[in-house]
């Protein structure tokens, strides 16, 4: 009897441990891991290789303050790097902001000029974000609500120390990219509530916002409880591709064997695993084909 107390108390124990990180974060989406980066990214808006292994966002759901839908939308990437999340995006803008008129804007307003804007809320429990903005003359502006500090009122160099970023221009395209450092300590197997905003400002003046998620009721970006979430996974990627070895020569007897055996592991560690075992089997008969011929060779002699 008290064996099966203690089993079942056990078992209560470890319930609780796994239900207890689960409850502590709101129950909003998760968009996908967020992969880290091996390689270096500079931040310039050019697009570095590594982007491809980011998570891969679209931003087409739309919002509006004016009378019409925009047909602006835009891409992003997003990966992570010790202190610093990244996101590199592309927006397509059929019809761009003039710099005269972005300029009247940049520093009370800055949401109301043709930009890309990061909400973060770092801990994922739905109370503050961190906003931070890139407009497509390389503006930088931002709000973080957890220390009730903005930049509104300043100009560019306000945002200096507290995040990079970068724009531009081509055609009637343009991209942005930026370099947040983390302001609560995150890595591996971190939360953050994470918006993407797209501002588009129409030439009547009415601003369109465009969105990663349509769960922003009336388009309060700016409330963190709105928020889905991404996941900081450990798992490196890297732009460079790995060089293959050299296959080993066909033969028989314990040299080839030995060549044999790495090849097997290495197919078998490179696939999914449901495919492992049909490579194994192919490769372990093949192997044993070039055995037996060379056992019936000797045996000739």
């Amino acid at each position: 009897m008290r064996k099966t107390i203690s089993v079942a108390l056990a078992i209560l124990l470890l319930a609780a441990m796994l239900v207890l990180p689960v409850t502590a974060e709101k129950g909003n989406a998760n968009y996908g891991d967020v992969p880290k980066s091996a390689d270096a990214i500079t931040v310039n808006a050019e697009k570095d290789a590594v982007y491809d292994k980011g998570l891969k966002f679209v931003l087409d759901k739309g919002e509006f303050y004016g009378d019409e839908l925009t047909s602006t939308t835009g891409v992003a990437w997003v990966l992570w790097q010790d202190g610093f999340l990244y996101v590199y995006a592309e927006i397509k803008d059929a019809s761009l902001q003039p710099q005269d008129e972005a300029e009247d804007k940049q520093s009370n307003s800055p949401w109301e000029c043709d930009s890309l804007e990061v909400f973060l809320d770092p801990d994922n429990e739905g109370e503050n974000s961190e906003q931070y903005r890139v407009d497509l003359y390389g503006y930088r502006s931002f709000e973080n609500r957890f220390e009730g500090d903005n930049s509104y009122g300043g100009d560019a160099s306000t945002a200096d120390g507290v995040f990079d970023g970068a724009a531009k221009i081509n055609g009637t395209n343009y991209s942005v990219e930026f370099k947040i450092p983390f302001q609560h300590p995150s890595g591996a197997g971190s939360n953050l509530g994470f918006l993407l905003q797209i501002n588009d400002m129409t030439a009547d003046g009415p601003r369109s916002m465009v969105f990663t998620s349509s769960s922003t009721g009336e388009s309060r970006s700016w409330e963190a409880g709105e928020y889905d979430y991404i996941a900081l996974s450990a798992n490196e990627v890297t732009a460079v591709e790995a060089v293959a070895e050299p296959e080993p020569a066909v033969g028989g007897g314990e040299e080839a064997a030995a060549e044999v055996a790495p090849v097997i592991t290495a197919a078998v560690t490179a696939v999914p695993t449901g495919d492992a075992g049909m490579i194994l089997a192919v490769l372990a008969l093949l192997a044993s084909a070039g055995v037996f011929a060379l056992r019936t060779r000797k045996n000739r002699a």
